[in-house]
């Protein structure tokens, strides 16, 4: 299934071992942090010098040298101009779906799940891409389970690469999965309060959460991991329950009930636990502390832990106060915002667990730019890199990403514009 893929990853080490020096840009999520932690420690072993600096897209700038070699991840292939308008060997190693056509300047190759039969927005991460160019520079099979933790911070399926790649994991020993509840070590009342993924609406309801754990008969002060079979059943079928009476999708479910990640070689055994540390890192700026946790620096472990706690308690505290901000199109949900400390967070946990029917886009005007990330389901059948795509361009901005994950960047002066086209866009894909 990897064959091909696997390919490309040994035209990427040729260019790779043509360059003293190798610049590394990454994206600021889970995914990207966790690819570009990959690539730092597989050019270490290698004894070749680099630079990584994540950002937030492309829209961002590229510094380098003529004489480097830049390394794009988690980006790049949705942006055809940029990389060609780039006078440097370039690798990407990304997992978005190719837009337009790409004309390097000098050497590219190009690792995409999508240019190897394989659907990156569910079966393959960037993060297991750059595992799949690691194992090309070198014995880099320990790396796997820093794999996993973009496979999860994506939201992707066990299913196509991902699953071969935990295949692969636990026949070497590196992983273990093992029944349970997919969520963070932890007291069950403080996993449950602060839980952002899923969102359960705990919060500032301290007597509403002690009625829900005496009617399920379990013990908060309990911890997660020692639950009994029957106690993780039973947990299971009640937060299954209050999701789906708040408004949630129902494929949520499939993510945190059934299997957990044992990640027998990180700082942190617990897969969930590991990604929402550096997921919290890169949302507040402290990218490189999630990358040190990644490269299992332990003097960093602490701080990141620290980090975790404020950004869930920042983002409980942002979806309480937003909550009553959402407005509603023909089509679609929206929230338009000033100076928000981000808005990924917000449409995807607004969007997956209390408005659901509906994509929801949220928007952010920060900085003379107006941000914007939408985020869908299956169920509804809008293509959201799409809408994003042409909404952006119609109003001189710039958008894309995946099916149900995407985002745009345009003027503030043009949001109410962008709005109205993406409704559009939204009510022609779902024949309204």
């Amino acid at each position: 299934m990897l064959d091909m893929l696997r390919a490309e990853a040994r035209r990427a080490r040729e260019l790779i071992e043509k360059h003293e020096f190798v610049r590394i840009y990454t994206h600021y999520d889970p995914d990207g942090i966790s690819a570009g932690a990959i690539m730092a420690m597989a050019l270490l072993r290698m004894g070749k010098r680099f630079h990584l600096r994540f950002l937030r897209g492309l829209n961002d700038p590229v510094d380098y040298d003529p004489d480097d070699l830049v390394v794009l991840e988690d980006m790049g292939s949705g942006y055809p101009d940029v990389v060609s308008d780039i006078d440097a060997d370039v690798v990407i190693v990304d997992h978005h779906y190719p837009v337009g056509r790409i004309r390097p300047k000098r050497e590219l190759v190009h690792v995409n799940p999508h240019l190897a039969g394989l659907d990156g927005t569910y079966e393959l991460s960037a993060s297991g891409t750059a595992y799949i160019v690691s194992n090309a520079l070198g014995r880099n099979e320990d790396l796997i389970g820093i794999a996993v933790v973009g496979m999860i911070g994506d939201k992707q399926k066990l299913v196509g690469g991902n699953a071969e790649i935990v295949r692969e994991g636990m026949e070497r020993g590196y992983l273990e999965v093992v029944k349970g509840l997919n969520l963070p070590s932890g007291k069950v009342r403080d996993v449950l309060r602060l839980s952002v993924e899923p969102y359960l609406d705990f919060y500032g309801k301290e007597d509403e959460l002690e009625e829900f754990l005496s009617k399920v008969g379990i013990d908060g002060d309990k911890d997660m991991d020692e639950l009994s079979e029957e106690e993780t059943f039973k947990l299971a079928n009640a937060i299954v329950l209050r999701l789906l009476r708040q408004g949630a999708y129902e494929g949520v479910v499939e993510d945190f009930i059934g299997k957990k990640f044992v990640l027998k070689r990180e700082l942190v055994r617990n897969a969930v636990t590991l990604t929402e540390i550096v997921n919290a890192c890169g949302r507040i700026s402290a990218c490189s502390i999630g990358l040190a946790i990644c490269m299992r620096d332990g003097r960093y472990l602490d701080k990141g832990m620290e980090l975790w706690e404020r950004y869930r308690i920042d983002l409980l505290e942002e979806l309480r106060r937003r909550r009553e901000e959402v407005r509603e199109g023909e089509c679609v949900r929206y929230i338009v915002m000033e100076n928000a400390p981000a808005t990924g967070p917000i449409a995807t946990i607004f969007s997956r667990y209390l408005f659901s029917d509906k994509p929801f886009v949220a928007i952010n005007v920060k900085n003379g730019r107006a941000k914007v990330s939408a985020r869908g389901n299956d169920r509804l059948g809008v293509d959201l890199a799409e809408v994003m795509r042409k909404a952006a361009e119609k109003v001189g901005g710039r958008g894309g990403g995946h099916r149900v994950a995407a985002g745009a960047n345009l003027d503030p002066d043009k949001v109410d514009e962008f709005i109205k086209e993406v409704d559009r866009l939204c009510c022609v894909a779902r024949g309204l």
